[in-house]
C-alpha cells in the first residue's frame, strides 16, 4: 500500500480492516509510533476484529502477551524496555516469529534489522488530539 490514511477512534475499524486483509499473506506486523500515538489501541481493535474476545492489554511489563481462542493464536510484543539482542534471545523472540502465528510488535526498532521474514510495518503519526495518520508498508 504505502499510502497514508487518516482515522479517529470512530473510524479505527476501517484501518483494522485494511490490516486484516494482509493477514493471509503476512504473520508479522510491526507498529511504530510515538508514546501515546495509539499502537496498543489499534492492535486491540485488530485482535477484536479477528475474533479474540479476551481483553487486550499492553505487554509493557510482560514483554509478550498471548491470546488464544479456538484455533487462533496471537502474540503481542512490546519491545520498549528491551535494550539488547541478548534480551530478545532470552525471551525466545525469534522463535515466536518462526512459529507462523500472528505476531504484533510494538516498538520493533531493536529487532527490525534481524527480522528476515516478510513483515508489514505500520507507522502511526499523531495529527491532532483525536486523529491519527497511518502508513502501511510491506517488506
Amino acid at each position: 500500500m504505502g499510502n497514508k490514511l487518516k482515522y479517529t477512534l470512530d473510524t479505527i475499524h476501517v484501518i483494522s480492516d485494511h490490516i486484516k486483509d494482509l493477514i493471509n499473506n503476512y504473520t508479522i506486523f510491526l507498529f511504530e509510533g510515538d508514546m501515546g500515538s495509539g499502537k496498543t489501541t489499534l492492535i486491540k481493535q485488530i485482535v477484536k476484529d479477528i475474533g479474540i474476545s479476551e481483553n487486550v492489554k499492553s505487554p509493557t511489563f510482560s514483554l509478550v502477551n498471548e491470546y488464544i481462542e479456538n484455533d487462533l493464536i496471537i502474540f503481542h510484543f512490546d519491545l520498549y524496555r528491551i535494550n539488547s539482542e541478548n534480551e530478545l534471545d532470552s525471551i525466545g523472540f525469534y522463535e515466536y516469529l518462526d512459529s507462523g502465528k500472528l505476531c504484533f510488535i510494538e516498538w520493533p526498532n531493536i529487532a527490525t534489522q534481524n527480522i528476515y521474514k516478510d513483515y508489514v510495518l505500520i507507522k502511526i503519526s499523531v495529527t491532532s488530539d483525536s486523529e491519527r495518520e497511518i502508513e502501511i508498508l510491506k517488506s
